[in-house]
């Protein structure tokens, strides 16, 4: 099984699922707006634009500032659903033995078989709200703020799969994913600073957040909400970091899944 199969792999499994599954891709597609149009309300109900400019610190459009947060906080959610609650699926399905035998490595076939459908359906929603850019920032700007979102969405995949292969090594061992997933995620998107920025947390939540990738994908994206054009140094930074922490948690995700592998079939958990 070479490198293209399992690039492959995800996409024909994903192309053939909403090819029978009508409703399901509907759902999908609807469901980026839905998020966001729960947020702006909640916001615009309660506020106003200079109350929320006041409220996070900086002169930001917060249409564009809850675009740019829903499509990470769905990027994100995916990752983590999708390449760490994988084992869930294959356990299901009961795949999982094969996988843990397959030719490659256990992380190696789950992070391969994802990227492309990552990547896929991350600009498909991107491309949905751009019309809402650009209605909001005009084309030129629209399409500026768009490709740091774009770059937001690639660069924040790095290290994010990292994490998430550490947090499949840790289900590998378990019997109960849907318990650990369900309080896991959305801990992350709060602590990331999904719905309210990470800077203005307590010191001891943002400690939390500056380990977590997420922090700095959220904040990468939102500078393309900025009035006026974001800073190069900041976004360098930024990506500087999360091109680190992709070395780290990579690393540490290919020494952690193999010895999850090795404590699955010992212990009996497969």
């Amino acid at each position: 099984m070479g490198w293209i199969t399992l690039l492959k792999s995800g996409v024909i499994l994903d192309i053939y699922f909403f090819k029978n599954n009508r409703a399901q891709l509907i759902s999908m597609l609807s469901w980026p707006y839905i998020f966001l149009i729960l947020m702006l309300g909640m916001g615009f109900l309660f506020g106003s634009e200079e109350t929320f400019r006041s409220n996070v610190g900086v002169r930001a459009d917060p249409v564009i500032y809850f675009v740019a947060s829903t499509l990470i906080a769905m990027a994100s959610l995916s990752v983590m659903w999708e390449v760490g609650g994988s084992v869930l699926f294959h356990r299901w399905v009961g795949t999982l033995p094969y996988l843990l035998v397959a030719p490659h490595r256990t992380s190696t076939t789950l992070v391969m078989s994802y990227v492309p459908r990552y990547l896929l359906w991350s600009f498909v929603q991107l491309l949905e709200f751009l019309p809402v850019i650009v209605w909001r920032e005009g084309l030129v700007n629209g399409l500026a703020s768009s490709l740091i979102m774009g770059l937001a969405i690639v660069v924040g995949m790095l290290p994010l799969l990292g994490f998430a292969a550490i947090l499949s090594s840790f289900l590998l061992t378990v019997k109960e994913e849907t318990n650990v997933l369900s309080w896991v995620t959305p801990v992350v998107l709060i602590l990331s600073g999904a719905f309210y920025p990470a800077y203005l947390f307590p010191a001891w939540a943002r400690l939390l957040s500056m380990l977590l990738p997420t922090t700095y994908t959220f904040e990468l994206a939102r500078l393309s909400s900025l009035l006026g054009a974001p800073k190069l140094a900041e976004m360098t930074t930024l990506i500087a970091v999360l091109l680190g922490m992709s070395l780290l948690y990579n690393v540490l995700s290919i020494s952690m899944m193999g010895k999850a592998e090795g404590r699955a079939m010992r212990s009996g958990a497969v």
